[in-house]
């Protein structure tokens, strides 16, 4: 059997959907007829036909409720396929929030974030603890405004300075009168 024969054999349409209510024959020939192109479209979004007749089968059967619910469809073909086309792209997503490792890989990726990033984290935190403390009160104060992401100009307001320029030369003199006094400190 050809490649094109077995999979038109995995399509399979009943005559009644799942709630019992016949099928308009006209949709089950326009499945059969979009059935190579609707593949390829799950293959395109999903990479992998497995899908296919499920997704092409729900879309009939969604067709065929829209059919009885007075909804005039002109074009079986084109309807088919744009249907089969969202649903492919609503499993795609669906799919993407979701990822399955191996239990082996998640211990050896918790193992190396939680050697290394979290004990570096710890460092640096510390070293800015440590550099925060060799700051006078004025100093902590521009750096706080600076790291909350102030700019100059309001940070003169708030502390008072004349201007954004005068703030930010005051700073970096404190800045600069720290990273001294940090140096000095022998922990690090």
């Amino acid at each position: 059997m050809s490649d094109r024969n077995e999979s038109h054999a995995r399509l399979w349409i009943q005559d009644r959907d799942s709630l019992g209510n016949a099928v308009d024959h006209r949709l089950i020939e326009a499945a059969h007829r979009v059935w190579e192109r609707a593949r390829l479209v799950v293959v395109r979004y999903l990479a992998d036909d497995t899908e296919a007749p499920e997704i092409v089968e729900a879309a009939v059967y969604s067709a065929s409720r829209a059919m009885n619910n007075d909804e005039g469809i002109e074009l079986f073909d084109a309807y088919l396929l744009r249907s089969v086309a969202r649903e492919a792209v609503r499993r795609l997503r669906r799919n993407r929030r979701i990822r399955y490792m191996d239990g082996t890989d998640l211990a050896r990726l918790a193992g190396a974030i939680h050697t290394t990033n979290f004990e570096r984290r710890l460092d640096e935190t510390k070293r800015i603890e440590v550099f925060r403390a060799c700051m006078d009160e004025q100093g902590r104060t521009l750096y706080d405004l600076r790291v909350v992401g102030y700019e100059w100009r309001m940070i003169a307001i708030l502390t008072g300075y004349s201007d954004a320029h005068t703030a930010e030369v005051q700073f970096g003199k404190k800045m600069a009168r720290a990273l001294e006094r940090f140096r000095m400190k022998r922990d690090f």
